[in-house]
């Protein structure tokens, strides 16, 4: 030990240094340190991330690029969304939504076209003052009289 502290060492092997795993691997995820409320999860998702990303080497990163789908599966892939899409166009009929936003769009054009006249003022047609028609009032009137006092309470809510 004294010799290697010297400089004076007889062996003339290299060492081979070697990083220790703490400095080539990212430590865990700490889910809960402590020190704060506990809380739901803000965001939903995959819960393992892929982490790799820090730590591969450009050897890592080619191997991966190798495996990953090639360029001709992709192309595959499209070509059958593509037979899927037109044979949905040509058997299938027009969607529902398809039809009420056209049918929307052409009423929207229709309305553009009339002259936009100028009508007086009306209240219970602007303010909808009268909302309720005469059975509706009756039902309400005759819900109030039953609430005599401050202390009673109405015969629908009971129950005993």
């Amino acid at each position: 030990m004294k010799d290697k502290l010297m400089g004076l060492d007889v062996s003339n092997e290299p060492e081979e240094l070697k990083r220790e795993s703490w400095m080539t691997e990212l430590p865990p995820e700490l889910q809960h340190i402590g020190l704060g409320a506990r809380t739901f999860k803000k965001r939903s998702g995959p819960e393992d991330k892929d982490r790799s990303i820090w730590t591969d080497t450009p050897v890592d990163r080619e191997r991966k690029a190798r495996v990953s789908y090639s360029s001709a599966e992709i192309n595959k892939f499209f070509n059958w969304v593509q037979q899927f899409t037109v044979s949905n166009e040509s058997k299938r009929g027009e969607s529902l939504l398809s039809m009420h936003t056209k049918k929307m769009k052409r009423q929207a054009e229709e309305d553009s076209e009339q002259p936009v006249e100028r009508r007086p003022f009306d209240r219970d047609t602007d303010l909808q003052v009268n909302r309720f028609d005469e059975a509706q009032k009756k039902a309400l009137l005759k819900k109030s009289q039953e609430l005599n006092t401050r202390f009673s309470h109405s015969k629908d809510r009971m129950f005993l």
